[in-house]
C-alpha cells in the first residue's frame, strides 16, 4: 500500500435493510464475501448479507478485533477477550454461530462452537453436528487422543456461566 493512499472500504447490507460500511479486514475474515468481492470490488452496489442488522453488528466486532489473527488460525482456547464476548452475547451465542457458518467465518465459528462444546460438556465436532453446521463424518472420525486433549483444554478455559 502506497503511504497517503486511503484503504478501501466496502458497504455491505444486512436481511433487515442497513447498511454497513467496514474496511478489507472483514471481507478478509469471510470466506463467503471474498470469493464475491472481486466480482462486487468496482460495484457502488452492498454485498447483501442474510444475517440481521443486531448479529451483522456483533459479528463486525468480533472481525474487528480479530482483524490481524491468521486466517487460518487454530483457535483450541478461547481467548479472554472472545470469553467476555460470549458472556456479554450469551443469549445471541447461538445466532452468532448460524450466522458464522453462513459468512464463512471459521474463527467466530470454532470459538463460539468451543464455549457451546464446554458449557454442554461434548466435543466441538459434536456441537458442529448437532447445530447443523459440521458434518457427521467429523464426529465419528475424532481419535481418542484428541478427545483427551479437548478435555485438557477445557480445564485452562475461563467458564462461560449460562444467562
Amino acid at each position: 500500500m502506497v503511504v497517503g493512499q486511503r484503504k478501501p472500504i466496502f458497504k455491505i447490507r444486512s436481511s433487515d435493510g442497513q447498511i454497513f460500511v467496514i474496511q478489507d479486514w472483514l471481507i478478509q475474515k469471510s470466506k463467503s464475501f471474498s470469493v464475491v468481492y472481486p466480482f462486487m470490488k468496482d460495484s457502488a452496489q452492498p454485498l447483501q448479507t442474510t444475517v440481521s442488522s443486531f448479529i451483522l453488528e456483533k459479528i463486525i466486532e468480533w472481525c474487528h478485533h480479530h482483524r490481524h489473527d491468521d486466517v487460518d488460525q487454530d483457535y483450541r482456547l478461547i481467548p479472554a477477550w472472545d470469553a467476555q464476548f460470549l458472556n456479554d452475547n450469551n443469549g445471541i451465542v447461538f445466532l452468532l454461530i448460524e450466522a458464522a457458518y453462513r459468512l464463512e467465518i471459521r474463527g467466530l465459528l470454532d470459538i463460539a462452537c468451543r464455549a457451546v462444546s464446554i458449557t454442554l460438556g461434548r466435543s466441538m465436532n459434536e456441537v458442529k453436528v448437532m447445530l447443523r453446521v459440521g458434518e457427521p463424518e467429523d464426529v465419528f472420525n475424532v481419535d481418542d487422543e484428541l478427545r483427551e486433549d479437548d478435555e485438557e483444554d477445557a480445564e485452562m478455559i475461563p467458564a462461560i456461566p449460562a444467562a
